[in-house]
C-alpha cells in the first residue's frame, strides 16, 4: 500500500501509527525505510539491506543480493520518502513482492509507485468544519484541524484558551491552511506573537511567517518554504510551468479551463493535460469534486501561493493573468448570451467553482489598473455571479469604480456604460443608503435609453429600478417601471408579464395597503412556471417564497390568523435551501414580525440571531439592518433617536416602516411623513394609532379624531388586525380617566360604549381562540365590560355604516 499525500500532510506520522498496529498476520518485524536523504536512486536496495545488517553497493547486483536475503522473510517494510526517487523504489519493490512472498510494503509519496498489487490511500487534509455550520466551541473542538492547531498552540504556550471571540478567525484559518497538518502546527508555533487574527491577516506572507518547525523534524519539513521546495525541485520543466500558470485560479478548475490558461507555443494542449495529470499524481494538484460528470482540480492554498510566487518573478506574469481575466470575461459573456448563470455555465467548469476567479479577475484588471477595459466588461457583466453569491456591497465597489474609469474604455466606453447603471440599478435595492444613490443612477439610465439599447436591454434596465425602488420604500415608482415592462413584454417576452412586473406589483399593491389587489396577483405569480424565462429576469428569491411572505402578511393583518401562520410556514420551508436573499426576506419581513404581533418573543428572538448569523456570514449589511433592529424590539429597547442604526432606517424607509409597527413607541418622523404624505400604507392605521396614543395626554380630540381616521383606513384595507388594536385604543382612552383630561371631549359613556361595540364585533369575526396579547386583552376587555351594570359601558355594536364587516366580504377584509 501507498499513503499517497501532499507535503505536511502527515504521511509519515500515518504510516508508523499503522505499522505499530496489532495483528499484522504473518509478519514477524517492522522496519522503517527513510529514503529522504538519498540523493542516488541506485542505492534504494542497498538502504532496504541496511536494515537487515547487510552492505550492498550500487546497483542491479545488489537487488539480487538482498532477494537473496529476504527470499524467506516476513517482514513489512515502511518505505518512507519515496517520491524523488519513486521509479527505482517502484522497480525494486515489484521484484522484491514476486520473488519474497513473505514481504509486506508500506510506502509513503507524493505521488503512486504505479505497480501491479498496489494499493493507492490518498491521505485527506485533516476534516474541517464548513464555513456555514453554526457550531459552538465544543462543536469546534471535534474537528482535528481544530484540535491540533488548539494542541500546539498550548504547547507553545499553555495560555492559549479558544474563546468566541477568535474561534471565527481560527476556523478561516485552518480553512486557508486546507487542513494541512504541517501548515497547521507552523501557524500555532506562531500564535502566541501574532494572535489568531494576525495571523489570519498575515496568511499571504506564510511562507516567510510560517518559518520556525520542531528542530528535531526533517529540513524539509521546518518551514512551508523547504516543503515546496522539495517538490518543486522534482518537477519536469513543463510541469513547472504549468503548476506557475494555474496559480492565477483562485477557485477550481477543469482541464479546458487549464488549457486555456497554460497551453503556449512551448506547451501544446496534451502537454498540459498530461502534465494537470501528474501534478494531480504528485499530489501538487488536488481533485475538488466531480460535477456533471466533469472532474475539476484545484491547487491548496498553499501550493497556489507558492506557484504564484514563482510565477512572480518570470517575465510572462502579466500576460498569464490577462489570458485568465479574459477567459472569466469570455465565460460570463457567453453565459449571459445563453441565459445560463455562471454556476450553471460548464463551457469550463472552471467559472463554476466560485466568484473567487471573477473576484482576482477584477482585481487584477480594474483595480491594479493592468487593463482597464478588461476590467470594465468583467464588472458590467458581473451582475448575476455577485448577486447569486450575495456580495452586493463589493460588487457595487467595483460598479463605482468602473463608472469612474470608463473613459479609459476608449471606444467601449458607449457599449459598457448601459449594463454598468444596470447592474447598479439592481444592487441598490440591498444597501440600506440606496435612496440617497439610486435617483442618479436612474435619471441616467432612463437617458441612456432614449437613445441606445435593444427592448430586452430595456426590460433589464426597468427590471433593476422596479426592485430598487420597491427595496428603498419608492413603490409608485417602482409600479410605473413594472408598466414599463408590461408595455415591452410583448411577443417572446411575454412571460416576464407576470415573472417580473406581477410579482414586483404584488409587493408594491401590499406595501400600498391595496390588499386584494395584491392578493389576486400573487395567487397568479406563486405557481407560475419561469422555465421560458431568460436567468437574468429571475429573482433569487423563488415565485413560491416572496408570494408566500405577502400573503401570510396580508392573511395576518385580515385576521387569518391561522392561515397566515401556516403560509409562512410553507415559506419557511421553501426558503430552507434556496439563495441566501430568500431565506432573509422570509425572516426579517414575515417571520419576525409576525412572531412579534403574536407575542412570541423567544420565537422573534431566534429568528433574529438566524437572520443576524446569515447576514454576517454572507456580509449582507441591508439584512443586517433589520437583524440589529429586532433585537432592539425583542430585548425591549428603544431605538436611541441620531444613533447609526435610526440614521439607516431613515434612509432604508421599508425597515423604518416595518419596526414602527413592531414597537410601543412613537414611530420616527420619517415614518410619520410617509404616512402622512400617502407613500406607504400597510402599516399606516397603525403609526396613526401609535401617534394617536403618543398624543392623548396634551391633545386628546386630535388624538381621538386620529384614531377614528386610523380605524376607518384599516377598515379600508380589510387590515382586521390594526383595527382591532385601534378599537381596543379607542376604549382604553374612552376610560373615565382619559374622558375627564379632556374638556371638550365627549362624554367618555359614549365613547367607550362605541369603542366596546367595534372590539365586540371584531372578535366575532377573528377570535381564532389563539392566546396571543392582542386576543387576550380584547377578550379581557369584553368580560370586564359583560360584569358591569347595563348602561354603564356595556358592548354594543357600532351602528356605523361598513364598520363590522361580515367575515365572507373577500372585498374589504
Amino acid at each position: 500500500m501507498t499513503i499517497v499525500g501532499a507535503g505536511g500532510m502527515g504521511k509519515t506520522t500515518v504510516a508508523l501509527a499503522v505499522a505499530e498496529q496489532p495483528g499484522r498476520g504473518a509478519v514477524e518485524e517492522v522496519r522503517l525505510v527513510d529514503l529522504s536523504h538519498l540523493s542516488d536512486p541506485a542505492l534504494v536496495a542497498a538502504e532496504l539491506g541496511r536494515t537487515q545488517g547487510l552492505i550492498l553497493a550500487s546497483g542491479e547486483a545488489s537487488a539480487d543480493l538482498l532477494i537473496a536475503a529476504l527470499r524467506d522473510a516476513r517482514l513489512l517494510f515502511v518505505l518512507d520518502n519515496c517520491e524523488h526517487v519513486v521509479d527505482a523504489v517502484a522497480v525494486l519493490v515489484a521484484r522484491l513482492m514476486r520473488a519474497c512472498p513473505g514481504l509486506q510494503f508500506l510506502a509513503t509519496s507524493r505521488e503512486p509507485l504505479d505497480i501491479e498489487a498496489e494499493w493507492v490511500f490518498k491521505l485527506p487534509p485533516l476534516a474541517l468544519p464548513a464555513t456555514d455550520d453554526p457550531l459552538s466551541l465544543q462543536d469546534l473542538l471535534a474537528y482535528p484541524a481544530i484540535q491540533l492547531f488548539v494542541e500546539r498552540a498550548r504547547a507553545n504556550g499553555d495560555t492559549f484558551e479558544l474563546t468566541d471571540a477568535h474561534a471565527p478567525a481560527l476556523r478561516q484559518l485552518c480553512g486557508f491552511l486546507d487542513g494541512i497538518p504541517l501548515a497547521i502546527e507552523l501557524a500555532a508555533a506562531r500564535v502566541g506573537a501574532l494572535g489568531v487574527q494576525g495571523l489570519l491577516r498575515r496568511l499571504g506572507s506564510a511562507f516567510e511567517l510560517l518559518n520556525r518547525g520542531r528542530r528535531t523534524a526533517l529540513s524539509r519539513h521546518r518551514t512551508l518554504q523547504a516543503v515546496m521546495d522539495w517538490s518543486y525541485e522534482l518537477l519536469s520543466d513543463s510541469e513547472r510551468l504549468v503548476l506557475q500558470r494555474l496559480s492565477v485560479f483562485r477557485g477550481a478548475f477543469d482541464l479546458e479551463g487549464a488549457v486555456a490558461i497554460a497551453a503556449c507555443e512551448r506547451l501544446d494542449r496534451q502537454r498540459v493535460i498530461d502534465d494537470v495529470l501528474s501534478l494531480t499524481a504528485k499530489s501538487l494538484i488536488v481533485l475538488a469534486s466531480a460535477d456533471h460528470d466533469l472532474l475539476l482540480h484545484r491547487l491548496l492554498y498553499i501550493t497556489r501561493l507558492y506557484a504564484e510566487k514563482r510565477l512572480a518573478d518570470t517575465d510572462n506574469a502579466g500576460k498569464v493573468h490577462r489570458r485568465h481575466a479574459g477567459f472569466i470575461a469570455a465565460g460570463l459573456q457567453h453565459a449571459r448570451q445563453t441565459g445560463a448563470s455562471v454556476s450553471e455555465y460548464h463551457w469550463s467548469a472552471a467559472l463554476a467553482s466560485s466568484i473567487s476567479d471573477l473576484r482576482a479577475a477584477i482585481e487584477w484588471a480594474l483595480i491594479d489598473g493592468n487593463d482597464v477595459t478588461l476590467g470594465i466588461r468583467l464588472t458590467a457583466f458581473a451582475k448575476r455571479s455577485y448577486d447569486e453569491v450575495g456580495l452586493v456591497e463589493e460588487y457595487l465597489r467595483h460598479l463605482e469604480t468602473a463608472l469612474a474609469k470608463l473613459p479609459a474604455a476608449g471606444a467601449e466606453a458607449a457599449g459598457l456604460e448601459l449594463p454598468l447603471l444596470v447592474a447598479a440599478g439592481f444592487m441598490l435595492g440591498y444597501v440600506s443608503d440606496g435612496s440617497t444613490r439610486y435617483p442618479a443612477v436612474f435619471s441616467r439610465t432612463r437617458e441612456l435609453l432614449r437613445t441606445s439599447g435593444s427592448d430586452e436591454d430595456r426590460i433589464e434596465a426597468f427590471y433593476g429600478m422596479s426592485t430598487t425602488s420597491y427595496g428603498q420604500g419608492d413603490y409608485r415608482l417602482s409600479l410605473d417601471c413594472c408598466e414599463e415592462i408590461r408595455r415591452l413584454a410583448t411577443g417572446r417576452f411575454e412571460p416576464l408579464s407576470v415573472a417580473i412586473s406581477d410579482r414586483v406589483s404584488t409587493l408594491c399593491l401590499h406595501a400600498l395597503g391595496r390588499h386584494d389587489e395584491a392578493e389576486r396577483l400573487a395567487r397568479r405569480v406563486i405557481d407560475f412556471n419561469g422555465a421560458r424565462v431568460d436567468r437574468r429576469f429571475l429573482s433569487g428569491v423563488p415565485f413560491g417564497v416572496s408570494m408566500r411572505v405577502q400573503l401570510a402578511r396580508i392573511q395576518w393583518l385580515r385576521g387569518e390568523f391561522g392561515t397566515a401562520w401556516e403560509t409562512l410556514e410553507e415559506a419557511l420551508a421553501h426558503s430552507e435551501n434556496a439563495h441566501v436573499f430568500a431565506r432573509c426576506q422570509v425572516l426579517a419581513t414575515a417571520a419576525i414580525p409576525m412572531a412579534i404581533w403574536r407575542g412570541e418573543t423567544a420565537l422573534a428572538d431566534r429568528w433574529t440571531q438566524e437572520l443576524r448569523d446569515l447576514s454576517a456570514r454572507k456580509g449582507l449589511g441591508y439584512w443586517m439592518a433589520y437583524a440589529r433592529c429586532f433585537e432592539h424590539v425583542t430585548a425591549g429597547e428603544a431605538i436611541p433617536p441620531g444613533s447609526a442604526l435610526a440614521l439607516t432606517m431613515t434612509r432604508c424607509a421599508p425597515l423604518g416602516d416595518l419596526i414602527a409597527t413592531c414597537h410601543a413607541g412613537r414611530p420616527p418622523a420619517a415614518v410619520q411623513a410617509r404616512v402622512d404624505q400617502q407613500i406607504v400604507g400597510w402599516c399606516a392605521p397603525e403609526v396613526m394609532r401609535l401617534m394617536a396614543l403618543d398624543e392623548l395626554a396634551q391633545a386628546p380630540d386630535a388624538a381621538v379624531d386620529r384614531l377614528r381616521q386610523a380605524f376607518e383606513l384599516a377598515e379600508s384595507q380589510g387590515a382586521r388586525f390594526w383595527m382591532l388594536r385601534i378599537a381596543l385604543s379607542m376604549a382604553a382612552a374612552a376610560t373615565p380617566a382619559a374622558a375627564a383630561a379632556a374638556a371638550s371631549a365627549p362624554p367618555g359613556q359614549a365613547a367607550a360604549s362605541e369603542a366596546l361595540g367595534l372590539v365586540s364585533g371584531l372578535m366575532t369575526v377573528i377570535d381564532d381562540g389563539s392566546d396571543f396579547p392582542d386576543l387576550v386583552a380584547a377578550r379581557a376587555l369584553l368580560v370586564s365590560a359583560t360584569a358591569q351594570p347595563q348602561g354603564n359601558g356595556a358592548p354594543r355594536r357600532s351602528t356605523r355604516p361598513g364598520a363590522l364587516p361580515a367575515p365572507s366580504d373577500r372585498s374589504r377584509g
